[in-house]
């Protein structure tokens, strides 16, 4: 079974198709939600912030970012994970807020040189040069979110899938142009006693700032 029908299969199974919860991760939710604040501060009224979900999954970070009033564009290979989000969106509301999108996220690239000014990648474990690539859609002052299971998580993918290290993470980063972005965050982060994480939140830094080391 290719890993793509795998995750299809996953989704229409209504037991297993969230291993990793329902719930946004507190991240995801702490960075929007401070974005939003630093917008209103900034802007006064303006529009709504633009987010994309790379594999967006069943949902749940669209949803809840789209229930924070942000525009979701949500990409995932799994059509089947589409119908779950489009459901539940519908049930809440929020269908006009989220644009599903089937696609591999590995080589999926937006049109119209569209950019986002929240980036989720979570639990996306796949090769870090595409960490680097989407760090090219955040628009000046965007933050990007990637979370993974660290090495030693109690729970996370099969064996077979591997998982990079702090220091996997850390040399990636360092292709990025320092005059460009800038790294916030990067540690391992206990979000239970089952789910050690590894968090990066990097920004594209606004026009004419200067570059912070990490």
């Amino acid at each position: 079974m290719s890993n793509q029908n795998m995750w299809e299969a996953r989704y229409r199974d209504k037991v297993g198709h969230t291993p990793d919860g329902v719930s946004p991760h507190p991240m995801v939710l702490e960075e929007a939600q401070a974005m939003l604040e630093r917008k209103r501060h900034n802007d006064g009224v303006s529009e709504p912030l633009n987010a994309l979900d790379l594999g967006s999954g069943a949902g749940r970070h669209a949803l809840a970012l789209a229930g924070l009033g942000v525009t979701v564009t949500a990409v995932d290979f799994a059509a089947s994970a589409h119908e779950l989000v489009q459901r539940d969106a519908a049930a809440q509301g929020l269908a006009d807020r989220i644009r599903p999108v089937v696609a591999d996220v590995s080589s999926w690239q937006p049109t119209d040189r569209e950019v986002f000014d929240i980036l989720v990648a979570s639990y996306l474990h796949i090769d870090l040069s595409v960490l680097v690539n989407s760090a090219d859609l955040l628009a000046p002052g965007g933050r990007l979110v990637w979370i993974a299971h660290a090495p030693d998580s109690p729970h996370g993918p099969p064996p077979e899938v591997v998982r990079d290290t702090l220091a996997d993470f850390r040399t990636r980063l360092a292709s990025l142009n320092p005059h460009e972005f800038r790294v916030l965050r990067l540690e391992e982060y206990q979000l239970s006693s089952e789910f050690l994480d590894i968090v990066v939140i990097l920004e594209r830094l606004p026009v004419g700032q200067a570059h912070t080391a990490y």
